[in-house]
């Protein structure tokens, strides 16, 4: 379940502008929040992904939200924050200068300094809040690579895993959300030293190396030439080495398996969009990797006991879950 922080929507109006500045300072790290002269217009979504990782996703009009020297020598904890611009014209502005962050870019923050993030105009941000301590970096890695966060070889995968990380994560009941707080900080240990070209740069790529073979998987799901002789290709392993490091990170399927599974999960998905019921049965198949309608509909009865189109019939809005519909 998504934690509502603030939504001034449902505020009167002369009651908006206080909640507002409580839900910032009430949150952790602390952080400041300065809005126009006219209405405020604000929500801010909080998911926690287990103990000092998580996910704010914001939206509003324009704020600037800083982070000033009393607060940060008040904190203890030394935190950084990747954010993923989604909508609107953003800069942050640091000792560094101000630097603008672009539409579907990652930004860095390292919240141990001074910072003003600046919405210049209605937005929308996703912004992931680790500890260094959950990440395993010294403040020192952090600095070097947030200036040069688009040098790492993993910025494309961390970006792709953000963007899909609210959908993902508020689907999950806590205890179950709180599996993704390894993968994700994993990804952000690599995006991190790679981008500050640490010595530990090689070992934070090697162990996020399962995760990044699941991100490559889901993102070339359609694409029928997908083999495991490829994925171990695409990361310079072997397919021997594949195989046991699928192992050893706990999985009951193989890769070839894992990739089956997770294309029928994708249609599944698919099929239940309200939004795509115009999409043919042959459209998703393709979409998915499948050979043709025919081959997609024996595996995906198969996995979930009915027919596609009469999964799709008794979908009445989208499903994120993995059941059946009731009837």
């Amino acid at each position: 379940m998504v934690t509502v922080l603030l939504d001034t929507a449902l505020l009167p109006p002369a009651e908006r502008t206080d909640a507002a500045y409580a839900a910032y300072e009430g949150q952790s790290p602390i952080r400041t929040v300065r809005f126009g002269p006219g209405p405020v217009r604000h929500r801010i979504e909080r998911l926690g992904l287990g103990p000092d990782v998580h996910l704010l996703r914001s939206s509003g009009d324009p704020v600037q939200i800083l982070r000033t020297a009393a607060q940060v020598r008040a904190d203890a904890v030394e935190h950084i924050a990747i954010g993923l611009h989604r909508r609107g014209r953003t800069g942050v502005v640091t000792a560094g200068g101000d630097t603008a962050v672009p539409v579907g870019h990652l930004n860095g923050v390292d919240m141990t300094r001074v910072y003003r993030l600046r919405h210049h105009t209605a937005h929308d941000h996703d912004v992931l809040i680790l500890s260094n301590a959950a990440v395993d970096v010294s403040v020192d890695v952090v600095r070097a690579a947030v200036p040069a966060l688009v040098r790492s070889p993993v910025y494309d995968l961390v970006r792709v895993h953000l963007a899909g990380l609210h959908r993902a994560a508020a689907a999950l009941p806590p205890a179950q959300r709180a599996t993704l707080r390894h993968p994700t900080a994993a990804l952000v240990r690599a995006l991190l030293t790679t981008a500050a070209q640490s010595a530990v740069g090689s070992a934070a790529m090697h162990e996020a190396l399962e995760v990044r073979i699941a991100l490559y998987i889901d993102a070339h799901l359609g694409d029928r030439a997908l083999t495991t002789a490829r994925i171990a290709a695409a990361h310079d392993i072997s397919l021997r080495h594949l195989y046991n490091l699928w192992s050893r990170a706990g999985h009951d399927d193989t890769p070839a398996q894992w990739i089956i599974r997770r294309r029928l999960e994708r249609a599944r998905d698919l099929l239940g969009r309200t939004g795509a019921r115009s999409v043919s049965i042959a459209k998703v198949a393709e979409q998915t990797g499948f050979a043709d309608a025919s081959h997609f509909g024996r595996r995906f009865r198969g996995a979930y006991g009915v027919a596609p189109r009469e999964w799709r019939r008794r979908c009445p809005s989208e499903t994120p879950g993995g059941s059946l519909p009731a009837d």
